[in-house]
Parts: C-alpha cells; structure tokens; sequence
C-alpha cells in the first residue's frame, strides 16, 4: 500500500501565514477574539450533552469512518459483470 502523499491545501497555507504575521504584528490578541468565542460556543454545547450520549456519538462517528468495508454503491440486485475474455487473434493474410 502507497503512503498518502501530503498536500497543502492554499487556504490552510494563507491562513497560517495570516496568523503569523497577526502575532508578528501585535494585533493578535484582536483577531484571535473570534476564535475564542467559537470556542467557548464549541465548549458550552459540548457541556450540554451527557457523558454517555456523548461517548455513543464519538464510538458512532470513528466506526462509520473507519469501516472495512463500505456500503456497496450498486445494488445488491444487479447481475455481476461478464467476464472478461482474451481477444481472438485475426487469421493470418495469404497473398
């Protein structure tokens, strides 16, 4: 099996860049608001779901990512296809 290549993806690249260059500058504490608030937001609706429910959430999401064996796209109710069989060769040319 190949090794997933690693590719960076433009957006992830210019907003690293962005984030750099906002701690460079000193405006960081500003421009890193919103990020807080989506965080305190992520965390306030995190706390609101049990425990339990919550487990049952994460052990639902990492087996349906994870499965061996996805779900078929074609039917199960279609026929196989034909086999494959090696081309005839063409009869030789008299003259």
């Amino acid at each position: 099996m190949k090794a997933p290549k690693l590719r960076a993806r433009p957006a992830a690249v210019l907003l690293t860049v962005l984030a750099v260059w906002l701690l460079l500058t000193g405006i960081a504490p500003a421009a890193a608001a919103p990020v807080s608030l989506i965080v305190q937001g992520g965390a306030t609706i995190l706390g609101a779901i049990p425990g339990p429910a919550l487990l049952v959430l994460v052990l639902v999401l990492g087996w349906t990512l994870n499965r061996k064996y996805p779900p078929a796209a074609v039917p199960a109710a279609t026929a196989p296809a034909p086999k494959r069989t090696k081309p005839k060769r063409p009869a030789p040319r008299t003259a």
